[in-house]
């Protein structure tokens, strides 16, 4: 008995759809920035739905010198970069800060968080905290527990992403994913 083989070469993504294979997957890192506490949250989106991969918060010591909190920063950050290989990272941007000692130090790590972009090939998106309060919970001016059952909502999750840091991470990388997909 003769056995048969065929093969099929790819030579561009119109052939891929073709096949029926899944074309339709990115990896989004959201960042609340901070200097003492940088909350991250990663969520991959495959066939136009959210699955959260990772979340957490960088920590940062008060007393250390501030050239080394952003050494600390940029470090782990770029660590999670690494692991979870994000095509885009979104950043909360400053609306208003009246505490100008306060702003400088977020536009610090928010700095960092487009240093590790940048040296990780990814996009940046950015939206203000009222913003994502919009997107995701649906008015601009929900608390934290609004924001925790909504990010929770979205994703389909039993449980709160803790701590708050954490939660606002991923919900930057919903707004991505609500206002793209």
């Amino acid at each position: 008995m003769m056995m048969c083989r065929t093969f099929i070469i790819i030579t561009n993504l119109t052939d891929i759809s073709k096949l029926g294979v899944e074309q339709d997957f990115m990896i989004i890192l959201g960042i609340d920035p901070g200097t003492a506490s940088m909350g991250y949250g990663v969520i991959e989106i495959l066939n136009n739905k959210p699955k959260l991969k990772g979340h957490g918060v960088i920590k940062t010591y008060p007393k250390q010198e501030m050239h080394k909190r952003l050494g600390v920063l940029y470090s782990n950050l770029s660590d999670v970069a690494k692991e979870y290989k994000p095509k885009i990272i979104v950043i909360e941007s400053l609306f208003f800060n009246t505490n100008a000692k306060t702003a400088i130090s977020v536009g610090q790590a928010r700095g960092i968080s487009m240093l590790i972009a940048a040296h990780h090939n990814a996009g940046v998106q950015e939206y203000t905290a009222l913003q994502a309060k919009k997107i995701i919970a649906g008015y601009g001016r929900a608390d934290k527990k609004d924001m925790q059952i909504a990010v929770r909502k979205v994703l389909g999750l039993r449980k709160d992403i803790k701590p708050d840091d954490a939660n606002d991470g991923v919900a930057m990388a919903l707004c991505y994913y609500m206002l793209n997909y």
